[in-house]
């Protein structure tokens, strides 16, 4: 849980890193000023990605030392059927970010609502179908203590439904902020962050949903 607050804390501050006032016409000789918002919000996806990388390089590792691996013909084989639901949901929600970020762009409030509104809707859905997932796993007696493979196959998902937590909370700030009209096309830094953390997500989920279900 301190993960999640961590997460949600940084991509919080990075709101208040945007300009509040429409851009000055700047000569063409100058240099354009960094947008240090984005800036931050880069750095923390990495900073991220590197923690993800260790994880799965501790779960390859456990994964050939465990005596206890999930395989096709063992009862605890993972269904593919809700991994790939989760999937689509990940893939559906990425588009509805990418049509928020897009319309405030084009200073498209209701484009920026509507497309914030699905993608939280999905994020909800996400969690709940990764709490059935985790119940399955439980009812056929596969736990974290199961194995040091149990417990890095387990960190894994769980680690990433915190960022999924911490992507929602996110969205829902910036959905609050949509509706009080506080972004407009020159004013839309903590939307792009959000989009661009939102994507980040999706791509981990890409990389648990191959290595754990279909490696």
């Amino acid at each position: 849980m301190s993960a999640k607050v961590s997460s949600v804390g940084t991509l919080t501050k990075l709101q208040r890193r945007e300009d509040v006032t429409p851009p000055r016409m700047y000569s063409s000789t100058l240099v354009p000023k960094p947008n240090t918002g984005l800036i931050g919000a880069a750095v923390f996806i990495v900073s991220e990605s590197m923690f993800f990388l260790g994880l799965f390089l501790a779960y390859f590792f456990m994964r050939a030392d465990s005596t206890i691996v999930v395989r096709s013909d063992q009862p605890v084989h993972p269904s593919l059927v809700l991994p790939l639901i989760n999937t689509v949901i990940l893939a559906i929600s990425v588009a509805a970010m990418t049509f928020a970020e897009r319309g405030i762009a084009a200073d498209k409030q209701r484009h920026l609502v509507v497309g914030v509104t699905v993608a939280v809707a999905l994020g909800l859905v996400f969690m709940l179908a990764q709490s059935i997932e985790f119940s399955r796993f439980a009812t056929q007696g596969f736990s974290p203590s199961s194995s040091s493979f149990g417990s890095t196959f387990f960190a894994l998902l769980i680690f990433h439904v915190l960022r999924v937590l911490a992507g929602v909370t996110f969205m829902v700030i910036v959905l609050i902020r949509s509706l009080m009209g506080q972004f407009h096309s020159w004013r839309r830094t903590a939307v792009q962050a959000c989009t661009l953390y939102w994507y980040f997500i999706a791509a981990v989920w890409l990389v648990v949903f191959l290595v754990l279900y279909t490696s």
